[in-house]
């Protein structure tokens, strides 16, 4: 029956909104019985009435649309929640502060009160969202003042259970003041008959839970600023004080990460873009420029462009710390797991002074980039990328024989890529040379070379994994799937196979990449790498870290010794704590230099300048010769450039930039020993073309084996 009586009620109103012009298919009419509160049989409904009601209800529509957002921004404490149809439930979130000394808030969400609830549906009706709006916040005072009220003795007694809980467990404050504040942040209490009482038992469990981990927080750290490391975070005093926005460009080879990064970096009004290699900060540079940026370029031997450029281009060693800027692209952040170089990555993700901080690698990164927001207490976001074009696998092996146009071969030392690059001209392709013994400036060349088609193949080391335009590479051919990694012979790792096989098929040249191997048993590594298998988990995952040089006079200070090799060893035996995130990066090669330049009794800032000066320190000749220098600088000696032929062997060209690379970089420290700048970067300069002129007459004939010397990378 009643069903048939709410027929008969719609049936009515269906002939009012005919009366009113209204389609009534166009309304939903039980919806309209039930906001006029109509009554549930057959009788008399005032057309002015109805219409009323329907022009309230589009009133409420417009206000749900546009006026709520307008009243949240001018009133950021009131709470819409969806009602019924076009209504809204409001309520008000209070926060009764617990603590004067730090940021400890109590959140209540309540009802407004009889007087807004009036001024909140007047809004409504006229979808005028400042409408009374004075009054509004006077009522919504009012309501939270006399919850305040309520709760005065409540609030009262926890302030001094938690000043008694600080005071009982000699817990770091700050620490046990942030745990709280997480812990209540979550928690949204409402309106009850015993709410003294669960506030009460909550708090009572937080406090238990935060007097724990400041107890345990408290000791770490004690014993973090004893043993030296432990305030390793902390000690980038810029970054922490911005509460930086970390956002990770997460994705492979060609997926257009970086760009997206140089892109956002470009836009701000100051930044930094922190490169792996050197040719990456040149290239980036001149791209700030095209721009039309302010840009300037620092490595560890040179500076280029504006001195007071709002955009930089660096290495990634020589990162400003200090300097705040809008956003900083850290590139490369997989480098973080590099024993060698690992800290300079790690200096960066924890101190670089930006209020956006975007790292571009591969998701074998993601794990160090989250535990590193965490433990700086900053956002992460995460942006995936993927491969703009397919990469493929081939089924069978490509041998040297059938090497096409196009082709890169990958080769793991120096000697493998001579003997590489022999066969393949023997066979009659022009070959372009790409290695990490040559300098950035013959990389490119050769790369250049390739690009344009002089070259037909590529026979390349691991350095093409980044920093090179390769444009039109079809095919990248595995030589090998296994590296010298300077203590063993080791397969390489998934990323690293991924990283190399991802150059192939660069976007807007080739519609897929193909990777292969020369031979059967390589190919079994190559598929499954591609094919995203992971690589096992590191059995050490902390964070790589080098003392700075504050850390090592205040060392030095401590051990009473003017020794930096006394120093670089405590720091590798002594400095960090089990359970320390961090470890300090290879020493092996620091403390032999360190050993060394000790010999020439200099002040240990001047030794430590020297010890990490970028020499090959496996090359006998170039160790020699640095230790002249440092023999010459503790004696107040000047030390000229550099002399050398330019008609010898490529091993010797190849040591001849190194070395003026090192005078550069000295010479950036100690202007006055190594005051001979501009004829080194001439003799760089004639190395380079005379490099670059030997692999271009070389790459289209056969070149005798013995011309060579041979070694690793």
């Amino acid at each position: 029956m009643a069903r048939k009586r709410n027929h008969l009620t719609t049936d009515i109103l269906a002939d009012v909104l005919h009366r009113l012009g209204i389609g009534a298919a166009a309304v939903d009419r039980e919806a309209l019985r039930r906001r006029m509160d109509l009554p549930e049989y057959d009788g008399f409904v005032e057309d002015d009435a109805v219409a009323a009601a329907l022009r309230d209800g589009d009133a409420r529509r417009a206000f749900r649309e546009t006026g709520v957002a307008a009243l949240r921004s001018s009133v950021p404490a009131l709470r819409p929640e969806p009602g019924d149809e076009e209504g809204i439930v409001w309520c008000l979130r209070v926060k009764i502060p617990l603590l004067d000394d730090g940021r400890l808030d109590l959140r209540f969400d309540v009802p407004p009160g009889e007087t807004a609830a009036e001024i909140l549906e007047e809004m409504a009706l006229g979808n005028d969202p400042t409408r009374r709006l004075d009054g509004l916040r006077a009522a919504l005072a009012a309501t939270a003042g006399q919850l305040r009220k309520t709760l005065h003795r409540t609030v009262d007694r926890l302030r001094d259970q938690i000043r008694d809980d600080l005071h009982d467990t000699g817990a770091d404050a700050p620490t046990y003041i942030a745990h709280l504040d997480r812990s209540l942040r979550s928690r949204i209490f409402k309106p009850s008959p015993n709410l003294a009482h669960t506030v009460g038992d909550t708090l009572k469990t937080v406090r238990a839970r935060a007097k724990v981990v400041a107890r345990e927080e408290s000791g770490r750290r004690r014993l973090r600023d004893r043993v030296g490391f432990g305030s390793y975070i902390d000690k980038f005093v810029p970054a922490r004080r911005l509460n930086r926005r970390i956002i990770f460009h997460m994705g492979p080879t060609n997926s257009g990460k970086t760009y997206a990064a140089l892109e956002a970096l470009a836009k701000a009004p100051t930044g930094t873009y922190l490169a792996p290699l050197r040719l990456l900060a040149l290239e980036n540079y001149e791209a700030l420029l095209e721009r039309g940026l302010r840009a300037g370029m620092v490595t560890g031997e040179e500076l280029l462009g504006e001195p007071d450029a709002s955009h930089t281009a660096r290495t990634i060693e020589t990162a400003d710390l200090r300097r705040p800027v809008e956003v900083a692209v850290i590139d490369e952040i997989q480098m973080l797991s590099d024993p060698d170089r690992g800290w300079a990555w790690t200096n960066a993700l924890f101190g670089i002074p930006a209020k956006t901080v975007i790292v571009c690698g591969s998701d074998d990164a993601l794990s160090h980039v989250r535990r590193a927001a965490e433990a700086a207490g900053e956002s992460l976001d995460v942006v995936t990328f993927v491969r703009k074009t397919p990469l493929v696998a081939l089924d069978t092996p490509v041998p040297l024989e059938d090497v096409q146009p196009g082709d890169a071969v990958v080769a793991f030392s120096r000697r493998a890529v001579h003997e590489i690059r022999e066969a393949l001209v023997v066979a009659g392709r022009s070959v372009a040379t790409i290695y990490g013994a040559l300098s950035p400036e013959v990389r490119r060349a050769e790369a250049r070379r390739f690009r344009d088609g002089e070259a037909q193949v590529l026979v390349t080391t691991d350095a093409i994994g980044m920093g090179l335009n390769l444009g039109p590479l079809k095919r990248v051919v595995f030589s090998a799937v296994t590296k010298w990694d300077g203590t063993t012979i080791r397969p390489l790792t998934n990323p690293e196979i991924r990283q190399i096989a991802g150059r192939a098929g660069r976007f807007g040249h080739q519609d897929e990449g193909h990777v292969s191997a020369t031979d059967d048993a390589s190919l079994g590594p190559i598929r499954d790498a591609l094919a995203g298998a992971p690589t096992a988990p590191a059995a050490d995952t902390r964070f790589y870290v080098r003392p700075d040089l504050i850390a090592i006079e205040a060392a030095a200070q401590e051990l009473n010794t003017a020794s930096l090799a006394d120093v670089l060893t405590h720091f590798s035996r002594a400095t960090f704590y089990d359970g320390s995130p961090f470890q300090p990066s290879a020493m092996e090669e620091a403390l032999d230099a360190a050993r060394a330049v000790d010999l020439a009794k200099l002040p240990i800032r001047e030794a430590f300048a020297f010890a990490v000066a970028p020499i090959d320190r496996r090359d006998a000749l170039s160790k020699a010769m640095l230790d002249r220098w440092a023999q010459a600088h503790a004696a107040g000696a000047v030390v000229p450039a550099l002399r050398a032929r330019f008609d010898g062997e490529l091993d010797d060209l190849e040591r001849m930039v190194k070395l003026t690379a090192a005078y550069l970089w000295l010479g950036r420290r100690f202007p006055q020993t190594f005051d001979e700048t501009e004829a080194t970067k001439a003799l760089r300069g004639r190395a380079n073309a005379a490099i670059e002129a030997h692999l271009r007459e070389t790459a289209t004939r056969t070149v005798g084996a013995g011309h060579y010397r041979t070694g690793n990378e």
